[in-house]
């Protein structure tokens, strides 16, 4: 799921001034990271690492912070970034990895979204058979879509993104 910045801003450069252009990045040299979001022209900064909120604050604005949600294990560290990022994404996590399970989490042991004073973007197993439940109970900002609506790795299924936003839309 890597492109080389290159090919980042090529993708920037040919997409329409309404899109926001996300970059996504884990752990990533904040001096670099700035760079490239300022070359490739990225609006919005993902970030899916261990970076603290000072680190966060580095980077002005622009920041979704992952926090990743796991089955009866602890508190979610929203409260330390909610001064210093913009967006908030919850995604779930498994032993052993860092993201992309296509597994869904609780969506129960989220706070009532309303009281994290940020936007909030759900992630996780999200497909076309569990996706309305999630809006109905969590009414997120918005989802971020991946293994759910793709037939391998990176190669999304268009009929299963398309069948999405029409289950979506006619709220």
């Amino acid at each position: 799921r890597y492109i080389s910045p290159a090919r980042a801003r090529e993708i920037v450069q040919v997409l329409p001034p309404h899109v926001l252009k996300v970059g996504v990045f884990r752990d990533e040299d904040s001096t670099h990271l700035d760079r490239l979001r300022s070359w490739c022209g990225f609006d919005l900064v993902q970030l899916h690492g261990k970076e603290s909120p000072a680190y966060c604050r580095t980077l002005g604005k622009g920041l979704i912070k992952v926090f990743g949600v796991r089955e009866g294990v602890g508190e979610i560290p929203y409260g330390d970034y909610s001064d210093v990022v913009d967006y908030f994404l919850f995604d779930s996590v498994r032993k052993g990895t860092t993201g992309g399970t296509g597994v869904s989490f609780p969506w129960e042991r989220l706070p009532a979204l309303a009281t994290l004073g940020r936007p909030v973007i759900i992630a996780g197993g999200l497909n076309e058979t569990n996706i309305q439940t999630c809006h109905n109970m969590l009414a997120p900002f918005a989802f971020d879509l991946n293994s759910g609506v793709e037939i391998s790795p990176g190669n999304k299924e268009i009929g299963k993104v398309e069948r999405i936003l029409r289950l979506l839309s006619h709220e």
